[in-house]
């Protein structure tokens, strides 16, 4: 997929849209390394670390949950300057994302941010879902379905035409909920797991009772998605007991969610962007919580542990604990060593394995 997306991105102008989801960051790594020319138009994603490796090698790039409209807002203004144009793209490329309702948003949305003429391009392997996609789109666009193979993968394109057709389901994509699954905490499409409470997520929770931070303690929530774990903690505290938690994410949609959980809720903190928490302060934590993620896009990303690991000890402070849940075939054990002073399970159950790490 990643030389096809090559090929497609070599062929756009600066009016192009290239919307990046994590199946893209090998491709941005690519070319800057090889210090070829990068791509001329604009990138929007909802993950920051590849808005940061794009920006690192010049490309015009804003994080955002798939907000195509600040995108041609940003478009505009400087089409405004120069004088020209309304800023709508000619072309959007999108290498489909792996979740459904994030896929029907963007097809949505195309038709309005796309000139008289412009193409959507999705882009995809059979496993992806892009036959469906690629029929859906000829049917929001009013045209007939153009998909085309090479060699294990697909691009569909879809013309702009006067008329458009029904919108697709997208599960309400841009809005933020209350759910009650989630006893009452904001969430949305885009998150992994973002409609149910992840059952790692709720075993690590009943091991908080014993490990309370002192009063005015720093905590860090590694890998936050929608608040849970954060949420759960503050809840736990003695009523008189401040702490302030500072929690980080590197998806667009948990950043939203769980500011507004804290804000609803009450929690003294803040939610910042991060990838694997690269934007906390070192020794800044007396107490890390963190459930890390082991996939990324369509791939299983190996290392991902490793990396939560490794921030987590730069990010505590001398004698602070870390307390992680990980499925159970994740050697966490084995994968501390070296990187913390010790590392007991406390916990296995579900499926799950919860772990105290000690940083000495």
């Amino acid at each position: 997929m990643l030389a096809l997306l090559s090929q497609l991105l070599h062929e756009c102008g600066e009016n192009a849209l290239w919307i990046a989801d994590e199946n893209s960051k090998a491709l941005l790594v690519d070319n800057a390394a090889s210090s070829s020319q990068p791509f001329p138009g604009r990138l929007i994603s909802n993950r920051w670390d590849i808005v940061q490796a794009a920006a690192s090698i010049g490309i015009r790039a804003s994080f955002s949950d798939f907000n195509l409209e600040s995108a041609a807002e940003s478009a505009a203004l400087e089409v405004e300057v120069e004088g020209e144009g309304e800023g709508r793209f000619s072309r959007i490329l999108y290498p489909v994302s792996k979740e459904k309702a994030a896929v029907h948003h963007i097809i949505n949305c195309a038709p309005d941010f796309l000139q008289p003429g412009g193409e959507l391009l999705l882009i995809g392997s059979k496993n992806s879902g892009i036959k469906t996609y690629a029929q859906k789109a000829a049917q929001r666009f009013g045209a007939s379905k153009q998909l085309q193979k090479h060699g294990s993968d697909y691009l569909s394109i879809s013309k702009v035409q006067p008329q458009t057709g029904q919108r697709l389901d997208d599960s309400d994509y841009p809005l933020l909920r209350p759910l009650d699954s989630l006893g009452g905490l904001y969430s949305k499409p885009g998150l992994f797991g973002w409609n149910k409470i992840d059952t790692g997520s709720a075993l690590l929770a009943t091991h908080f009772a014993e490990h309370h931070p002192s009063a005015n303690a720093r905590v860090v929530d590694l890998g936050c998605g929608y608040g849970y774990l954060s949420t759960q903690l503050a809840q736990q505290l003695p009523t008189a007991q401040a702490i302030t938690i500072q929690a980080t994410d590197n998806n667009a949609a948990a950043i939203q969610a769980c500011q507004r959980n804290f804000q609803v809720l009450g929690i003294q903190g803040e939610v910042v962007a991060g990838d694997a928490g690269s934007t906390i302060e070192s020794r800044s934590a007396d107490l890390l919580i963190c459930n890390p993620p082991f996939h990324q896009g369509f791939q299983v990303e190996g290392d991902l542990t490793d990396r939560f690991l490794k921030q987590a000890a730069r990010i505590l402070r001398p004698q602070g604990i870390a307390l992680f849940v990980v499925n159970e075939f994740i050697p966490l054990g084995k994968k501390a060593q070296g990187i913390f002073q010790s590392a007991e399970l406390l916990n296995k159950e579900k499926g799950f394995c919860v772990y105290r790490l000690t940083k000495s």
